[in-house]
C-alpha cells in the first residue's frame, strides 16, 4: 500500500512537472559539478530511503531542474528521496540503481540513458520488489515497468512538423533535413512519426524535398507508427 502512495503521487507529481516543464530557472537547485547524489529529500520517519531518481546527464540544465523538482516536491510531500545521474553511461545508470536499492527504496523513478540497455537495470529493481517509474523515456524490451510519464511526443512532432509547413507556405522543393534524436532514446521514433504524419504530404506535394534521407523515399506520402514501424524508422533515424 505505501509504494502504491508513492507512486501514485509521483505520478501526479511528475504529470505536473513535465506539463510545465519546470518552473525552476537554469542553475536552481545544486551545485552540478559534483558527483553521485544530487539531491536528497532527507530521511523518512523510520529513517529510510523511498524514492530513487536517476537521470541521465547533469550537464544539461533541464535535468538540474528536473532534479531540484523532484526533491522540492517529494520533501514537501513528505517522502525522502535521492537524486543520481548517469552522465551518459549506461554502466553507471545500472550501479547507480543498485545503489539506491541498497538503501532501500520502494520506487525507483529513471529517465533512461538508453532505452534498450536499462532494461538491466529496472528487471533488477522488480527482482527487488521495487515499483519502476519510467519519466520522459520509456524504457523497452522489458515488462519490468509499472508506470511512464511523459509528454505527448507524438504530438510534439506533429506541431513540429505544422511550423515547418507553415513558415514555408507558398514555398516548394525546399530542403528538408530529417533529424529526430538517438535511436537509443524511444522518444525520437514517436517525434518522427508526428511530424512526418502531416510532412509527408508535404514532401509528396512538392513543398519540401528531402535531402539528407534516402530510406524516406518509400514512405513519402504515407504516415509511419513508430511502433508498426519501427524498423523503418530505425532506418531513417
Amino acid at each position: 500500500m505505501k509504494k502504491k502512495i508513492i507512486s501514485a503521487f509521483l505520478g501526479m507529481a511528475m504529470a505536473a512537472s513535465v506539463i510545465g516543464c519546470s518552473a525552476l530557472a537554469p542553475g536552481q537547485g545544486t551545485d552540478p559539478s559534483s558527483d553521485g547524489s544530487a539531491a536528497g529529500s532527507g530521511a523518512s520517519s523510520d529513517g529510510e530511503l523511498q524514492v530513487g531518481i536517476v537521470l541521465p546527464t547533469r550537464d544539461e540544465p533541464r535535468w538540474i531542474q528536473d532534479e531540484a523538482s523532484f526533491t522540492s516536491i517529494l520533501g514537501d510531500a513528505g517522502f525522502s528521496s535521492e537524486v543520481l545521474f548517469s552522465q551518459g553511461s549506461s554502466a553507471t545508470e545500472l550501479t547507480n540503481v543498485e545503489s539506491l536499492i541498497e538503501k532501500g527504496i520502494d520506487v525507483l523513478v529513471i529517465c533512461a540513458q538508453d532505452a534498450t540497455a536499462a532494461a538491466q537495470a529496472v528487471e533488477f529493481a522488480h527482482e527487488n520488489d521495487v515499483t519502476v517509474i519510467c519519466y520522459d523515456r520509456l524504457i523497452t524490451d522489458t515488462d519490468a515497468v509499472d508506470y511512464y510519464v511523459t509528454f505527448n511526443s507524438y504530438d510534439v512532432g506533429v506541431q513540429q512538423g505544422q511550423y515547418l509547413i507553415d513558415a514555408y507556405a507558398g514555398q516548394t522543393d525546399v530542403p528538408l533535413y530529417l533529424y529526430s534524436g538517438a535511436t537509443t532514446d524511444n522518444n525520437a521514433f514517436i517525434f518522427f512519426s508526428g511530424a512526418w504524419s502531416v510532412l509527408s504530404q508535404a514532401v509528396a506535394d512538392g513543398q519540401f524535398t528531402v535531402a539528407n534521407c534516402d530510406a524516406i523515399a518509400p514512405y513519402i506520402g504515407q504516415e509511419l507508427d513508430s511502433t508498426a514501424d519501427h524498423e523503418a524508422l530505425a532506418d531513417i533515424l
